[in-house]
């Protein structure tokens, strides 16, 4: 037998399948990965935020701090909300559409609770939040419900 005249006795794959596994493997890979961004947003200081300046504009950001002691503000007839949110940095105003959660505005040795933002930086100075969480502490339970 002539060495080169050998054939391999492996079956080869048809190109077509080879293309499809990765192009399937590409787009398993691209939603893992944009799952994951939206999943991994690393909250700011609101220092961090101040010197961002405009490149912090319109970007989903969240924001850390506390809520500034008589800051909060309910419009009339609307669902709007807004209120400061400081740090040893400075204040930054925020402004939030909708239901806040149960602990917002609620004070603890004169202090209020510390609360994370998600929303958009505007050129104007305003935080618009869409989205409010706050923060507490391990002995956090619920309300007693009154037996009736």
């Amino acid at each position: 037998m002539n060495a080169t005249t050998t054939t391999s006795s492996r079956p080869r794959l048809p190109t077509k399948l080879v293309l499809l596994a990765a192009a399937l493997t590409a787009a398993v890979g691209f939603l893992i990965w944009t799952g994951t961004q939206g999943a991994t947003v690393y909250y700011h200081t609101v220092g961090e935020v101040r010197d961002m300046g405009s490149d912090a504009y319109y970007r989903l950001i969240r924001v850390n701090g506390i809520v500034a002691d008589g800051s909060i503000q309910s419009a009339t007839g609307s669902n709007l909300i807004s209120f400061d949110l400081q740090d040893d940095s400075g204040r930054l105003p925020v402004e939030y559409r909708g239901t806040p959660p149960d602990l917002f505005g609620y004070s603890s040795e004169d202090r209020y609770q510390e609360v994370i933002v998600e929303g958009q930086l505007e050129p104007n100075g305003a935080f618009r939040a869409r989205s409010l969480i706050v923060k507490h502490g391990p002995e956090f339970e619920p309300r007693e419900i009154p037996s009736q």
